[in-house]
């Protein structure tokens, strides 16, 4: 009797330690995480805009890391080169990267990596360049997020009719508006978008003077530059400057401020720190802002989506985020 009750005992004993170790297993051991990884390309990383974009974009996702899936990124910067840019795509269908954010270098040129994309089935979201809308619904797994071009020419154009309607502006007294046109790249479906709306709205109310058309690159210093290789007597006649983007518009004001001239009304597009700054300092009129947190927001949706494989989310093809004038008055 003893014998057994000796047995028994042990018997327990290994029973108990083996509970105890299965809790202590069970108090440590670790979920099951998804990582699901994203690559993302732009055109050019130290455009102030897409900066900003892309910083929004990094935090969106971060907040997406939740349920179980670890969304992790990589940055590629393509420096306004489409050669370096389609090497460094190529470098991420290869590593298999699970959804790809393209901001294209070249829009116009986009099917040969989408296509390829698709054959090894790897989503691909592009965003604030937009390419043709057959290109993007040419395949199954590819989206668009940006805002709409046009629309944010028609914002510029009322911004303009409003300054010269509350402002002192007409400086010749002419009763027409003497105006500088400073465009991104030439031939850009933005560019060109944004110009036809500006014209069309702007006209309808006022009687517009071109003086003169700029194409300054999306860039700040060029602008600056290309209004140096301007008459004097064309840019005092200016009474609004009308910029692609706010970059430009910046440096407009660089000019203006390194000769000490009066500024005209000076209206740019994107809505970046510096240029709201200077709209609610007085020194300049107003931008477009293309809200890049609703733009940043709405690619990391895709991105869960996909990663959840959430179709419902994923059945639209096109999202134009909503935009809005900045001005101080």
């Amino acid at each position: 009797m003893k014998k057994k009750q000796i047995i028994l005992g042990a018997a327990a004993a290994v029973c108990a330690a083996a509970l105890t170790v299965t809790v202590c297993c069970s108090r440590y051991r670790r979920p099951s995480v998804h990582r699901f990884r994203v690559g993302i390309a732009v055109y050019q990383a130290d455009d102030p805009y897409l900066q900003s974009l892309t910083d929004q974009i990094m935090q969106a996702l971060q907040s997406k890391n939740q349920n179980g899936t670890e969304i992790l990124y990589d940055f590629f910067d393509a420096s306004g080169s489409a050669y370096q840019q389609n090497n460094q795509l190529h470098t991420m269908m290869q590593q298999e990267y699970d959804v790809i954010l393209w901001n294209p270098v070249t829009p116009t040129n986009v099917m040969g990596i989408l296509e390829e994309a698709e054959s090894r089935s790897i989503p691909v979201i592009l965003f604030n360049r937009e390419p043709a809308e057959t290109d993007i619904e040419a395949q199954a797994h590819v989206w668009y997020v940006g805002t709409d071009a046009q629309e944010a020419g028609t914002i510029q154009g009322n911004m303009l009719i409003q300054a010269w309607q509350v402002g002192n502006a007409d400086r010749n007294q002419d009763g027409g508006v003497d105006y500088l046109l400073i465009e991104g790249e030439q031939a850009h479906a933005d560019v060109i978008n944004r110009t036809d709306a500006f014209l069309r709205t702007a006209s309808a109310s006022l009687s517009l003077h071109q003086l003169q058309v700029l194409s300054a690159n999306w860039s700040r210093t060029t602008a600056c530059k290309e209004l140096e290789n301007l008459p004097e007597e064309t840019i005092r006649q200016a009474e609004a400057v009308i910029c692609s983007n706010d970059s430009m518009a910046l440096g407009v004001y660089d000019f203006y401020t390194k000769q000490q001239w009066e500024l005209p009304i000076l209206i740019g597009i994107n809505g970046i720190p510096e240029m709201r700054n200077a709209i609610d300092s007085g020194q300049l009129y107003g931008t477009v802002d293309l809200n890049v947190t609703a733009q940043a927001e709405q690619i990391a949706k895709l991105v869960e989506a996909i990663a959840e494989d959430n179709s419902a989310e994923l059945e639209q093809r096109i999202f134009y985020l909503p935009q809005y004038p900045y001005t101080k008055h």
